[in-house]
C-alpha cells in the first residue's frame, strides 16, 4: 500500500518532496545484495542474525501491515501440530553436547529420522 514521505528524499538524482505518495516494493528490499549476501538463493542461516531493521518485512509494516499476517502464523502452527502428532521423530546420532549461547543448541546440530506415525483403528 501507498506511504507519505515523512521528508524531502533524493534518490537516484530524483526529488521525492515530503508528502508525496510512494509505494515501497518489499521484493526489491528483500534481494537487494545490500541487505543480504547471495539474496537470490534460498538461504535460511541468513536469519540465524538479526537483519538490518526495515530490511526484512515479510508482512509489510505498521498499520499497513499484512491482513494475512495473523493467518499466515497460524497456518505455521497447524502444520506444526500434523508435524508432531502424526509423525515420529528420532533423533539418528547421539549428542555430543550443548553450545551456550542465547539459549542452547546442540553442538554438531540434531539429525533426525522422520517417519509416518502407524493408523490406529
Amino acid at each position: 500500500t501507498f506511504r507519505e514521505a515523512v521528508e524531502d528524499v533524493e534518490l537516484n538524482g530524483y526529488l521525492i518532496p515530503k508528502g508525496w505518495k510512494v509505494l515501497p516494493l518489499f521484493r526489491h528490499i528483500h534481494h537487494s545484495p545490500e541487505n543480504f549476501t547471495d539474496p537470490e538463493n534460498f538461504d535460511p542461516s541468513r536469519f540465524e542474525t538479526v537483519p538490518k531493521p526495515n530490511t526484512f518485512l515479510p508482512y509489510g509494516n505498521g498499520t499497513h501491515s499484512c491482513p494475512g499476517n495473523e493467518l499466515a502464523k497460524l497456518e505455521i502452527l497447524v502444520l506444526l501440530h500434523h508435524l508432531t502428532t502424526k509423525y515420529r521423530w528420532n533423533v539418528v546420532a547421539p549428542q555430543n553436547g550443548i553450545q551456550y549461547g542465547p539459549f542452547p543448541l546442540p553442538q554438531n546440530g540434531l539429525p533426525i529420522k522422520i517417519s509416518a506415525r502407524s493408523l490406529k483403528t
